[in-house]
C-alpha cells in the first residue's frame, strides 16, 4: 500500500462529547498507530455545540446529505477506492448492503463495524440468527449476513453480549467477531502531563460521569440514597449534562428534582456538585485522578467508557453490575456491586465506604496498561485487521 493509510470514519449521529468517545477514538487510534490519517463524516449533531472540522490532525465533516443511505453511497461507495480502512456504526441491512458495495469496488480495503450493543440485543440476534426471516426476504438477508459477518472486524466491547454474538457466530461459521472495549486514551492522559495518583494521594472524593436524569443513569437510584448518607467531609461530583437522551438540546425537566432535593437536604448543598457538560477531557481525567471513587446506579450500558477511564487511573468501582463494571473492577476484587434499583443498599455501601468499612487494596485494582487505547490497539484490533502496527 503506497503513501499514508487512509482511514474513513462514518456514523449518521454524531456530537462533540463523542470525540472523546470510542465512536471517535477506535478508528483515530487505527490511523494513529498505522501512521495514516482519518476522515470522519456524520450527518446529524445531537449535540447544542459545533464540531470542529479538525480536531487531533482528523478532518471532520457533516454531510450534505440528510438522509443516511444517499450520505453511505456518497461518502463510502463513491469514494471506496480512496479508502484503505473503513470504520462504520451500524449493521442493519442498509449498512450491509454499503459495505458489500464498498467491498466490491475495493476488496483490499479493511472494514470497522461498531457493534455497539448490549446483552439482550445479543441474544436475540443468536435466537433470531441475525434477524434471519423465512422466505425470499430471508435469503436475500441471509446473503448479504453471510458476507458481513465473515468480511468485516465486528467489535463488541460488553462481555455478556460478546458471549452471546460468539455462540451465533461459531454456529454459522463467521469469523468476524472481536472483543474489543473502550479504554484511557492514552494519548491525551500524556500529553496533558497528568502523573497517575497513588491511592494514598488521591481525595475524599467520589465522580459520577455520565447524562444526568436519563433513564439509563437512574440518577434518580443515587439522590434516594444519599437521603440516608452522612457524607462527612466528602464530596460527590457528578458530571455530565442534565438531559432525558444523548441529544444535549433534550433537557427534560430533571432540573427541577435536583433543585428540590437540596431544598429538603440542604446539607448537600457544598458536598453534592453538579458540574454539566465537561467538554475538556483534562479537566474529567483530573478528577478521576483525585477521586477515590467511581459511583455509577446504570440500568444498563453496552460498556460505559467512564469504567475504563476511571479503573486505569485507579478508583474504586461502586456500581451496578453493568457494561464493563465487572471487568474494570477486577471481577469485583476492587469494587461493589450494587443491585438495581435498590438505594437502600447503596446507601449502605457509600456509607461504609465513607466510614471506612470497606477494606480497600490498590493492588487489588486492574492494571494501568491493560487499560490503554494504543495498547488495545496494538495487540488486539490490528492484528484482526492482519497489520503490524508502526513504532
Amino acid at each position: 500500500m503506497k503513501g499514508k493509510t487512509r482511514v474513513l470514519g462514518y456514523s449518521f449521529q454524531f456530537q462533540e462529547m463523542f470525540l472523546s468517545k470510542d465512536i471517535f477514538l477506535v478508528p483515530y487510534y487505527i490511523a494513529k498507530c498505522l501512521g495514516g490519517t482519518l476522515d470522519y463524516i456524520y450527518c446529524k449533531n445531537l449535540g447544542n455545540t459545533i464540531i470542529p472540522t479538525v480536531h487531533r490532525n482528523a478532518n471532520i465533516r457533516q454531510s450534505t446529505i440528510a438522509n443516511d443511505f444517499r450520505a453511505m453511497l456518497k461518502y463510502i461507495v463513491f469514494d471506496a477506492k480512496q479508502v484503505d480502512v473503513l470504520f462504520i456504526w451500524g449493521s442493519s441491512l442498509k449498512h450491509m448492503f454499503i459495505i458489500r458495495m464498498f467491498k466490491l469496488l475495493n476488496p483490499k480495503a479493511k472494514v470497522v463495524v461498531f457493534g455497539d450493543m448490549e446483552p439482550p440485543q445479543a441474544r436475540t440476534l443468536n435466537q433470531t440468527d441475525f434477524m434471519c426471516p423465512k422466505g425470499v426476504n430471508g435469503i436475500v438477508k441471509r446473503y448479504f449476513t453471510n458476507f458481513f459477518m465473515t468480511n468485516v472486524t465486528y467489535i463488541v466491547a460488553n462481555t455478556e453480549a460478546y458471549n452471546e454474538m460468539r455462540k451465533l457466530c461459531e454456529r454459522n461459521n463467521w469469523n468476524g467477531l472481536l472483543h474489543f472495549y473502550p479504554c484511557l486514551d492514552d494519548e491525551k492522559f500524556r500529553e496533558y502531563g497528568i502523573k497517575r495518583k497513588s491511592w494514598e494521594e488521591k481525595e475524599n472524593i467520589m465522580v459520577c460521569v455520565g447524562r444526568v436524569g436519563c433513564d439509563q443513569k437512574n440518577t434518580e437510584m443515587l439522590l434516594e440514597a444519599l437521603k440516608k448518607v452522612d457524607l462527612k467531609d466528602w464530596k460527590i461530583y457528578l458530571i455530565g449534562p442534565i438531559t432525558y437522551s444523548f441529544d444535549l438540546n433534550e433537557k427534560g425537566d430533571f432540573q427541577n428534582i435536583i433543585d428540590w432535593f437540596f431544598k429538603e437536604y440542604p446539607q448537600y448543598n457544598d458536598k453534592l456538585i453538579f458540574t454539566g457538560m465537561i467538554y475538556d477531557q483534562r479537566i474529567v481525567m483530573d478528577y478521576y485522578n483525585k477521586a477515590k471513587v467511581l459511583l455509577m446506579t446504570s440500568r444498563h450500558e453496552s460498556w460505559g467508557n467512564v469504567y475504563s477511564e476511571a479503573a486505569a487511573l485507579g478508583c474504586y468501582i461502586i456500581s451496578t453490575d453493568v457494561g464493563g463494571a465487572k471487568m474494570c473492577s477486577n471481577d469485583w476484587q476492587f469494587g461493589t456491586k450494587v443491585p438495581q434499583e435498590d438505594s437502600e443498599q447503596l446507601a449502605g455501601i457509600i456509607q461504609r465506604f465513607i466510614d471506612a468499612k470497606i477494606v480497600v487494596s490498590s493492588e487489588k485494582s486492574i492494571p494501568f496498561n491493560s487499560l490503554l487505547y494504543s495498547i488495545m490497539m496494538r495487540n488486539v484490533l490490528l492484528p484482526k485487521l492482519g497489520y503490524m502496527p508502526k513504532d
